[in-house]
């Protein structure tokens, strides 16, 4: 038992030990390339970047490992935080119309993930095609309410204005939101039984419905936490920003995806952690920093972060199919693979 425990911390730490270097590696370059870096606009930056995009990970965390993908979770950020201002606008800046607002941004988000639940659980639609039409959908929908118009917030105060812009010790909200839902997420897929079968759906739901675990309920409830989140991410960028616009998240799915990814959270489901995502977002949120810092262009840092996207996509699939041991099974079919190569020592 104790051998065991101490190949998993082992493991553990060697795997924290490579995220650390990579981090440190990174930052080291970034501060010789571009000496601004370090400084505090640049700083806030980078945490606010990294804040949205992790609050919108902590919940699309769920989607993936269930076996699923949630590619509208631009559009239900900006879904969100439109109904969010509208409503604010049409009433006042007090208590009870924040919170009343921010419910109904809810309602409507969770209303969303029952659609994509209900779809991929009951109908067994593929999730990809499902979401990839929702976005377009609410894309639509929130042009159409707004009639492609910004919303400007003038005047914002109370509740509306600290929840993207107040701070606590330093730290902006934003930030706070994704340090408490990424807790909450860790603590519910490790300590709870709920998690345990999250993982145990994405890992092989047919064994799950024979050991009397729902399928189809944790799917369901799966996409209503993503798109929550992606809801109150849209929230958080009206309030930081005090606009809303039918636009304003769009392109979020990307640098999402990119924090899965390298996070190493398995895009077939049932495996990844909410550490992982906490340091993929945060590597996201540098790397992103350092394009705009060094002057590429925005076509070209599309490009980079599509590299960045497939590099990691092909570094996930290798590294869980050698975890399931398909590698050394391919090498053993085909010998020539462990050859040496042609003048190579053999010793």
């Amino acid at each position: 038992m104790n051998a065991e425990k101490g190949k998993f911390l082992k493991a553990a730490g060697s795997i924290w030990g490579q995220r650390v270097t990579i981090l440190v590696a990174v930052i080291v370059v970034m501060a010789i390339v571009q000496p601004r870096f370090f400084s505090s606009g640049n700083m806030l930056s980078i945490l606010l970047a990294i804040a949205f995009y992790g609050v919108i990970a902590s919940g699309m965390l769920f989607v993936v490992l269930i076996g699923g993908i949630d590619l509208a979770v631009g559009s239900e950020a900006a879904l969100g935080g439109t109904i969010f201002t509208m409503y604010v606008l049409a009433h006042d800046m007090s208590a009870g119309t924040f919170f009343t607002a921010f419910l109904l941004a809810i309602l409507v988000a969770i209303l969303v993930g029952l659609l994509h639940g209900f779809f991929d659980a009951y109908l067994g639609m593929p999730s990809f095609v499902v979401t990839l039409a929702t976005q377009y959908a609410l894309y639509g929908l929130t042009q159409y309410i707004t009639k492609m118009n910004y919303l400007p917030v003038l005047n914002a105060s109370g509740l509306f204005y600290q929840l993207g812009n107040g701070k606590l010790f330093g730290i902006p909200s934003p930030v706070i939101w994704f340090v408490i839902l990424a807790v909450i997420a860790a603590f519910v897929l490790k300590k709870t039984p709920y998690g345990r079968r999250i993982y145990a759906v994405g890992g092989n739901p047919h064994a799950a419905e024979l050991v009397g675990v729902s399928s189809k309920f944790h799917k369901m409830t799966a996409y209503i936490i993503c798109a929550v989140t992606a809801s109150i991410a849209g929230m958080l960028l009206v309030s930081m920003n005090m606009v809303s616009s039918y636009k304003m998240a769009a392109g979020y799915e990307g640098p999402v995806l990119m924090a899965l990814v390298i996070g190493a959270v398995n895009l077939m489901g049932g495996e990844g952690s909410m550490g992982g995502v906490f340091f993929g977002a945060l590597l996201v949120g540098i790397i992103n920093n350092m394009l705009i810092l060094i002057g590429i262009d925005t076509d070209y840092k599309e490009f980079v972060q599509g590299c960045i996207i497939i590099l990691a996509v092909a570094i996930n699939v290798y590294t869980s199919r050698k975890s399931q041991g398909l590698v050394d099974q391919k090498r053993r079919r085909m010998p020539w693979l462990n050859r040496p190569k042609r003048g190579a020592p053999d010793g």
